[in-house]
């Protein structure tokens, strides 16, 4: 079966969410952190601007929709109230709530129309690909987008992963932050529980993954 990988804007856009998202952890990180060491935690925090720059180009969402939580979406998608994108009740200075809407928005679009790239960016599975493009995108926005705890750090157990990413993965010899970023974005295809989702993905397009980080 032929797989189309993540396109260039598609990276483009991931490193400018994860951006978004470090920025958010820095302000507000008691919220993201909860799971992870109080050295990486404090490490995540402290990043400086390039760092967070070099960081944000790991090949995937280094925040969570979720996405294996069923029984979570299960409950959001059943709302039978269904508001339009206008009455969503997001304050304009409701960070949390703008970066949810743009990445949501951003993972909705590539499930409707690369989900194969969806999987391989934020660890989805198909049923979850399903699920969500099963309704229209305001619905998604109406029963997620103003919610605080459809967004949390990904993986935020796994102390091996993490410190990949906070030392190797902002070095400042970019073959070094290259290769930890790949090694991470490896390792998450393979590893529980989302086997099922991104081992296929890994199977499929490594060579793209790692064009486009070593592009970056």
């Amino acid at each position: 079966m032929d797989f189309q990988g993540p396109t260039p804007a598609d990276y483009d856009n991931l490193r400018s969410l994860n951006v978004a998202f470090l920025e958010l952890v820095q302000k507000d990180g008691r919220r993201y952190l909860e799971g992870l060491s109080n050295k990486l935690g404090r490490r995540l925090q402290r990043l400086s601007r390039r760092e967070i720059e070099w960081l944000a180009a790991t090949p995937f969402l280094l925040f969570s929709f979720r996405e294996r939580d069923d029984d979570f979406w299960q409950k959001l998608l059943n709302e039978e109230k269904c508001r339009d994108l206008f009455t969503v009740p997001i304050r304009s200075a409701d960070e949390t709530g703008r970066l949810v809407s743009a990445g949501l928005g951003f993972v909705w679009q590539l499930a409707n129309h690369n989900p194969f790239a969806a999987r391989l960016l934020c660890g989805a599975s198909i049923h979850w690909c399903e699920q969500i493009t099963d309704r229209t995108f305001f619905h998604i926005l109406a029963v997620a987008g103003h919610r605080s705890d459809v967004l949390v750090l990904r993986a935020r157990d796994d102390t091996e992963l993490w410190k990949k990413l906070l030392f190797i993965g902002v070095s400042q010899e970019a073959t070094a932050r290259n290769a930890a970023h790949i090694s991470a974005l490896q390792y998450m295809l393979t590893r529980q529980p989302a086997t099922a989702a991104w081992q296929v993905a890994a199977c499929a397009s490594r060579d793209p993954a790692l064009k486009v980080a070593e592009d970056s």
